[in-house]
């Protein structure tokens, strides 16, 4: 939900993800299995709201939540529906165009939702929505990008992950070699790392990693609160 990579390689898309949150919200379900639209969905459910930060799905379209659009907002609940559910039923619009066209976004905490369908190659798109407006981006699929939360993260600290990003696309790349980037890169500031521990129980709790391949899909779900790495292969339709 809160640092996302995409690397794209010869025969593979490898988007990798940071869940930065109280280690309260620890205990999620992977895989849970959803039909929207015709499609299978699939994703670690969040205990609390019952939605979820990454979903992907047998038709190789992913999306994936961040907390903050462009800079830190001041928390204002109640909010009329939780972010990872908008993020499930996203999977119920064609694109992400259509869902930023019809979809009721007031009174919503802002967010940025990231999405890509591999099945068609085309660009990787960028939806912000700061609480009164949306913002929509397409970025190139055949570069690599990362985002860092804007509500964790001030502009100083992101763009010097950039930095760090930068550093490692310097390296032959392998699926391993990205979750140990997102595990064990930069260890200076505890607070601002890849894996972050702000001392008061939020902190890094998990990262997951889909890896779409051109007739499948695996989809890697690591715990690091209660120590569990699950996978799941899911065959392309």
């Amino acid at each position: 939900m809160c640092t996302l990579t995409y690397i794209p390689l010869k025969n593979e898309y490898i988007f990798t993800s940071n869940r930065d949150e109280h280690e309260s919200r620890a205990d999620t379900l992977f895989p849970v299995v959803e039909e929207r639209e015709g499609m299978t969905i699939y994703f670690p459910q969040d205990p609390k709201a019952g939605g979820s930060w990454l979903a992907c799905s047998n038709t190789q379209r992913i999306a994936i939540l961040l907390n903050g659009a462009f800079e830190k907002h001041k928390h204002r609940p109640p909010y009329r529906k939780s972010r990872g559910i908008i993020l499930l039923e996203s999977f119920s619009y064609s694109s992400l165009y259509d869902f930023e066209k019809n979809y009721d976004l007031s009174n919503i905490e802002p967010f940025t939702l990231v999405e890509f369908d591999a099945s068609n190659g085309g660009d990787i798109l960028e939806l912000r929505w700061d609480g009164k407006k949306t913002k929509m981006n397409a970025l190139a699929a055949d570069r690599p990008h990362i985002w860092s939360s804007a509500q964790l993260y001030s502009l100083e600290i992101r763009k010097g992950r950039e930095e760090w990003f930068t550093d490692l696309l310097h390296e032959e790349l392998d699926a391993e070699k990205v979750v140990h980037f997102h595990e064990f890169g930069q260890v200076m500031d505890i607070e601002n790392n890849i894996k972050m521990d702000r001392g008061n129980g939020l902190r890094t709790i998990s990262i997951s990693q889909v890896i779409f391949y051109k007739e499948k899909t695996k989809f890697s779900y690591r715990n690091l609160v209660m120590d569990r790495h699950d996978h799941h292969w899911i065959e392309k339709v």
